[in-house]
C-alpha cells in the first residue's frame, strides 16, 4: 500500500502532458490489479492426485510416484508453496501435461509461460519503468491472469532461450 499510495501521489501531481504520465498509469493499473490475498484453497488429498495423474498419464511411474511424495510433504507442511520441480525430456512426453495434472490435484489454477525464443532475462522478470515501452515481466503477467496469488506456475521451454 506505501509504494501504490507514493505512486498514486506521483501520477496525481504530475502535469497531463508529462511524458512519464503513461508509465506511471501502467504502473498503477499493474500494481491494483494483482491478486493480493486472493488464493485458492490447496488440496492434499493423495487418492484424488493419484487418480487424476494415473486417468490422464499412462505409465511414467517414477514420475508420478515423485509427484505424490511432494503432495504428501505438502500435507505435513500444509502447504507446497514456492517449491520448484523440475520435468526434463525430449518434447511430446507429457512434461506440460503432468503440470496441468498438479495443479488439477492441488485444486489450483495452472498458468504455461514460455520462453521460446525469447533472447532477454527481461522478458521473465519485467523491464525496468525507466525504458519506453516498459512491461512487467511474465511471471507478473501470469499472476494478473491468473487472478490468484498461489496458481501453479509452469515455465516452458527454458532450453530454447536464445
Amino acid at each position: 500500500m506505501k509504494v501504490i499510495n507514493e505512486e498514486m501521489n506521483r501520477f496525481l501531481n504530475m502535469d497531463k502532458h508529462h511524458s512519464e504520465i503513461q508509465v506511471s498509469r501502467t504502473y498503477l493499473e499493474y500494481l491494483t490489479s494483482l491478486p493480493y490475498g486472493i488464493s485458492t484453497d490447496e488440496n492434499f488429498d493423495i487418492n484424488l492426485a493419484k487418480q487424476t495423474l494415473d486417468s490422464s498419464h499412462y505409465g511414467m511411474e517414477d514420475v508420478k510416484t515423485r509427484i505424490l511424495e511432494f503432495i504428501a510433504v505438502g500435507k505435513l507442511k500444509h502447504s507446497v508453496q514456492g517449491k520448484i520441480l523440475c520435468f526434463v525430456g525430449p518434447p511430446g512426453v507429457g512434461k506440460t501435461s503432468i503440470g496441468e495434472s498438479i495443479a488439477t490435484s492441488l485444486g489450483r489454477k495452472f498458468h504455461r509461460i514460455a520462453l521460446g525464443g525469447d533472447r532477454d532475462t527481461s522478458t521473465l522478470k519485467g523491464f525496468r519503468r525507466t525504458y519506453v515501452g516498459a512491461v512487467p515481466g511474465k511471471i507478473v503477467r501470469a499472476l494478473k491472469s491468473s487472478e490468484v496469488e498461489n496458481p501453479v506456475l509452469l515455465i516452458d521451454e527454458v532450453d530454447k532461450i536464445g
